[in-house]
């Protein structure tokens, strides 16, 4: 038996019409512009927090490195406009009156991404914060650092993102043997931005 071939004669009423192409189109719209700025602010969010990790997990390793080649450390922060967050660890020799030369460091890790985050101790200035000095035990050297009250920490860094006050996350030492604690948005300081 030979089948037949059934020609369709269909006219132009396949497929969708414009109208329906474009009710599809202007919902896609108005479902993004809802979930944009949630999406921003999840972004922002993941990146002050990677930012914040990487700031405390580089406090704990000047720490480990003093007591553990019974060296002073210093982790020196710096700001740079326009460019990217950045931190040294650095060798101190002389703890009585301990001096760190930014030009002659070699050894800077970036922090996080350049062009959204901003990093301010609230400690000392912005664009040259005083940098944290742990003793050969791993203590905390609190002679570079300006007086704080009782109940305030020792030092604090504070990151958030270029555009907003919020999100902002900070790390602080909170006691002369170098305890830190995370922390974030209403609880951080404000980031400076001078």
């Amino acid at each position: 038996m030979k089948r037949r071939r059934v020609l369709n004669s269909r006219s132009s009423t396949d497929g969708f019409t414009l109208i329906e192409i474009l009710v599809v189109v202007i919902i896609t719209g108005i479902l993004f512009a809802i979930a944009a700025p949630n999406w921003v602010a999840f972004v922002n969010q993941q990146r002050v927090s990677a930012a914040r990790t990487q700031v405390s997990q580089a406090i704990r390793n000047a720490q480990s490195k003093a007591s553990r080649t019974k060296v002073a450390q210093a982790i020196v922060f710096e700001n740079r406009i326009g460019q990217s967050l950045r931190y040294a660890i650095v060798p101190i020799s002389d703890t009585n009156a301990p001096v760190v030369d930014r030009t002659k460091i070699t050894t800077w890790e970036n922090i996080g991404d350049a062009s959204a985050l901003r990093l301010s101790v609230a400690q000392g200035d912005f664009a040259s914060p005083p940098p944290l000095i742990f003793n050969i035990y791993g203590s905390v050297i609190t002679t570079n650092l300006p007086t704080a009250a009782l109940d305030q920490p020792l030092y604090t860094v504070t990151i958030g993102t270029t555009r907003s006050a919020n999100p902002r996350r900070c790390v602080r030492v909170t006691t002369l043997l170098g305890a830190t604690e995370e922390a974030s948005d209403s609880a951080c300081p404000p980031n400076r931005t001078s």
